[in-house]
């Protein structure tokens, strides 16, 4: 397994086995954590864009992250910042060990970990929050325009 990156950009993909009968728990979970919803994903700061897909007939979870910096202090932030979002997902899943220890988190989402064949960087080499910055000082400068127009 190898994590893919371009520029500041990295990429994971990972599939768990979720445990029979809870597809449907797990679907609200997610449909509850997502950022349209008002989950606290955003506020890790790190993550450009992370996809949750379960298939195989409800069995299995694919997980797809695009994310700021290197995997280690990716994990480290989900476990740090997010343990109870990450306990709500994986605790579904078969063989997860809880996200309150790093190191198992890290392996165990490492452990389903496959290689990710190919992805596009629109940005590569800026991170989440630089691209929030700019995006800042262009609605500020379209502010002060539309001010003194």
């Amino acid at each position: 397994m190898t994590i893919k990156t371009i520029g500041k950009i990295s990429a994971l993909t990972a599939i768990s086995k979720i445990k029979e009968g809870q597809a449907p728990q797990l679907r609200a979970t997610l449909e509850k954590l997502t950022s349209a919803h008002g989950g606290k994903i955003s506020e890790l700061g790190t993550i450009h864009m992370v996809r949750w897909v379960i298939f195989d007939n409800d069995t299995r979870l694919l997980f797809a992250t695009n994310f700021d910096g290197d995997v280690e202090d990716y994990m480290r932030d989900f476990a740090l910042k997010a343990p109870e979002g990450i306990d709500a997902i994986w605790g579904n899943c078969e063989g997860y060990p809880g996200a309150k220890n790093y190191e198992k988190l890290r392996d165990y989402i490492l452990g389903c970990a496959i290689d990710t064949t190919g992805y596009f960087v629109a940005y590569p080499d800026a991170t989440v929050q630089e691209i929030l910055k700019a995006l800042n000082l262009q609605r500020k400068f379209e502010e002060f325009v539309s001010e003194v127009s």
